[in-house]
């Protein structure tokens, strides 16, 4: 019985804890329910007593609390009722203003003053004031009301009734300050609407002095008479620079400016103006030259590329202006221009100014790197442009060598053809250009036109020489591929004849060429820079635009099968069979023009019922060493024969072209060997070797193709016709034997006329070829 007892004992202590997390979990989550659906006193009263429960934990406590605080919250929100303003002013003109209203629950507006016009909209609580009749303020109460829970209030204020007022206009020097009014915050705006009487002004702009002082508006006069102009005193100075080089020299870049380290834009994409509302820029460029500075001393430091720089110290006091103008001196070097061939007397120019005439002798000229050119008349120097570095101090020799030339007068139908000469733009027809001995290239341009080029070889026989040209106008032309990124070129003639209208163009690709009666010829080619397509096509009507190519295939068909009948009786294969056709699967490109099938097979017929095989007799021994001779078999033998070979001992060998955008014509020769398996496998089969040589015409199309083949074919080999006979073993056993009756094919040779076809991939257009046209 004591035993039973402490057993009962322990199950309760050991069970008490899952009833004690039981009833925890259940009241938590009755409370989840209460909160979510708001209603949070209940929520509160659960989560009290969960706390309660035999066995909770320190963790279920903490849980608790955390969702008690959330109800108790939520519970307080419903319960307020904020205003972001508890107290407005109105002047006594009136005027309308909100307050935003943050609510548990509903509210209005349950009082007012009558001279308020109190509305809700959502959040928003607008109070409007009529204007003061008084000439005292007034204040009043508006009440806002959620239910009887809580109440809140505004306290309106407006002022007296309005004297008169004037428009006031406020100008100040520099402009955009900002101006303060009786306290009120500052505007920039330089136009007021005052009520008659004395009014505090205050002006402030960055970097000026405060101006505090006072105006009287009166009523009795004109708004022109109400003008007040102010000018600000600056708490800062002012430098203005001006920097130039010795006369008859200039800057290659603009001059440097440093202040005391400080580097000075003095070429800023914006310059700053005074009268912009921005804060000042101490070491910026403003508007006069003028660079603002705090009051104090400073070194000013100026210099340029290729002269000496310079510098001063200065001193400048608040409000003031200091003005300085620095000349600097050029860096130089010696020029000297001496002739070497034909340059005596011709126009020396540097950087394209006039320096004199050859010879000059030690020309004084800024160090750095310059350009020099030469004009005479009736020669040319080999470069428009000499570039030459003159180094501080030191003498520079250049030696000028010019060229006779010769003058070619350049005209165009139609006028205005860009020119260019050896890669150079000079400029439009009719021009005259310049030729120096040799051969030269000359391009013609013009929009809509097809360019023109020519080689023009001059000697000094004749110093001028005319050149009449013609370019022929081009019209756009669309060309598109069955694949895209395919490269175009489009072409005319052969050698040096050739002449090519558009190149390195990708499909689809839009040209622009002349109109001809004479074919184009055009290539395609694929990124591996193998030919896609090589074809001609004529472009006489520009309204004829288009054209549209289907390239050649880039995969080997996939499998072929061709039908072949007999159209000679009198020539068969031995005991009257005639070849049917054949099959290949899986076509392998060895090289373009030359192909082979991984496997191919050839079906021969029996045409001729009336000849029957003869098998020849044999003679067997029984189990008992009895002699028998097998009689002579016949037989109609059997009604189809085949024949199989392998990849690379049957090939396939195409020469040709396209006649057509769809059609490609050939010659074909083939080789099959079919190899012997009567050593192998039982079957009655063809064996030999097959040669056929002919024409071919194919489509050339995706995924599908047809073909049509004629010519000569010859088959030398042999019928292998199998057939099992039975041999006696006993009087009453028989055994099977196989025979196997071989005869050799008389007159392979035959006219062929095949028609077939060739299923291959996407890519797979017409067959492997080897293509001259």
């Amino acid at each position: 019985m004591k035993k039973t007892a402490l057993l009962l004992l322990v199950i309760l202590l050991t069970a008490a804890p899952a009833f004690a997390q039981k009833s925890f979990d259940m009241r938590y989550s009755e409370a989840v329910e209460y909160y979510t659906t708001k209603q949070y006193d209940k929520a509160i009263k659960v989560l009290e007593a969960s706390k309660k429960s035999p066995g909770v934990t320190k963790d279920q406590i903490n849980k608790a609390n955390r969702l008690l605080n959330q109800c108790k919250a939520a519970k307080q929100k419903l319960s307020d009722l904020n205003l972001s303003k508890e107290t407005l002013y109105f002047p006594g003109s009136g005027q309308t203003d909100s307050i935003y209203v943050t609510a548990g629950k509903a509210w209005e507006v349950t009082s007012s003053p009558d001279w308020v016009t109190a509305r809700k909209e959502l959040d928003l609580l607008y109070i409007e004031a009529a204007p003061n009749p008084l000439d005292e303020s007034r204040k009043g109460i508006v009440e806002v009301s959620m239910g009887k829970e809580r109440t809140a209030y505004v306290v309106v204020n407006q002022d007296q009734r309005q004297s008169v007022s004037r428009t006031i206009r406020i100008h100040t020097d520099p402009d955009r300050a900002f101006i303060y009014i009786d306290r009120e915050p500052g505007v920039l705006s330089d136009n007021f609407f005052l009520l008659e009487g004395r009014h505090d002004i205050r002006i402030e702009k960055n970097g000026y002095e405060r101006k505090d002082t006072t105006i009287v508006v009166r009523a009795d006069v004109d708004d022109a008479e109400n003008e007040y102009s102010f000018r600000l005193s600056p708490q800062f100075a002012t430098v203005s620079v001006n920097i130039v080089p010795e006369e008859g020299y200039s800057f290659d870049t603009p001059p440097v400016l440093d202040i005391s380290g400080n580097v000075i834009n003095l070429h800023p994409s914006v310059i700053n103006n005074f009268g912009l509302d921005k804060d000042l820029s101490y070491y910026e460029l403003y508007e006069g030259g003028l660079i603002p500075l705090h009051p104090g001393q400073y070194t000013v430091k100026v210099g340029a590329e290729g002269f000496t720089p310079q510098s001063a110290n200065i001193s400048v006091g608040k409000g003031e202006n200091a003005s300085y103008d620095f000349t600097l001196v050029p860096i130089c070097g010696f020029l000297t221009v001496a002739d070497q061939e034909y340059a005596a007397g011709a126009k020396v120019f540097m950087d394209g100014a006039e320096i004199g005439t050859v010879p000059v002798s030690n020309l004084r000229v800024k160090s750095g790197r310059h350009v020099l050119s030469f004009r005479k008349e009736g020669f040319l120097t080999m470069e428009d442009e000499y570039p030459v570095d003159v180094q501080e101090g030191k003498e520079l020799t250049f030696k000028a060598f010019m060229h006779r030339f010769v003058t070619c007068n350049v005209s165009s139908e139609p006028d205005y053809c860009k020119v260019y000469l050896d890669g150079k733009y000079l400029g439009s027809t009719p021009l005259d250009i310049f030729l120096t001995e040799g051969e030269h290239k000359i391009r013609y341009e013009k929009a809509g036109y097809f360019p023109l080029e020519e080689t023009v070889r001059t000697d000094f026989s004749n110093p001028s020489i005319s050149r009449q040209i013609s370019l022929s106008q081009s019209f756009p032309l669309l060309v598109t591929a069955d694949k895209d990124s395919l490269g175009v070129t489009i072409w005319k003639g052969s050698g040096d004849n050739r002449v090519v209208y558009a190149e390195n163009a990708k499909t689809p690709a839009r040209v622009s060429i002349p109109l001809s009666d004479t074919p184009y010829r055009i290539e395609l080619t694929r990124n591996n820079l193998k030919t896609a397509y090589k074809g001609s096509f004529k472009f006489k009507d520009e309204a004829d635009n288009h054209v549209n190519i289907l390239s050649w295939g880039d995969e080997p068909p996939m499998f072929g099968l061709t039908i072949a009948p007999d159209f000679n009786k009198d020539i068969v294969l031995g005991k009257g069979y005639s070849r049917l056709g054949d099959a290949r699967l899986v076509i392998f490109k060895i090289f373009p023009g030359l192909s082979s099938a991984v496997a191919k097979t050839s079906l021969f017929w029996e045409n001729d019922h009336s000849m029957q095989v003869s098998f020849p007799e044999k003679t067997v021994t029984d189990i008992d060493g009895q002699e028998h001779t097998l009689q002579a078999l016949k037989t109609d033998g059997p009604a189809i024969l085949p024949a199989f070979s392998l990849l690379f001992i049957n090939e396939e060998f195409r020469i040709g072209g396209g006649i057509t955008q769809h059609v490609d014509a050939n010659a074909l020769l083939t080789y099959t060997w079919y190899p012997n398996l009567s050593k192998i496998f039982s079957f009655s089969h063809m064996s030999g070797h097959e040669v056929f040589l002919g024409a071919e015409i194919n489509s050339r199309l995706p995924i599908f193709n047809g073909h049509l083949k004629i010519g000569m074919e010859g088959l030398f080999g042999q019928a292998n016709i199998y057939y099992t006979g039975q041999i006696p073993e006993t009087e009453t056993t028989f055994k099977k034997e196989q025979f196997y009756y071989t005869e050799a094919l008389e007159q392979p040779i035959r006219f062929v006329v095949g028609l077939g076809f060739t299923i291959g991939g996407k890519e797979a257009k017409g067959q492997n070829m080897l293509r001259v046209f």
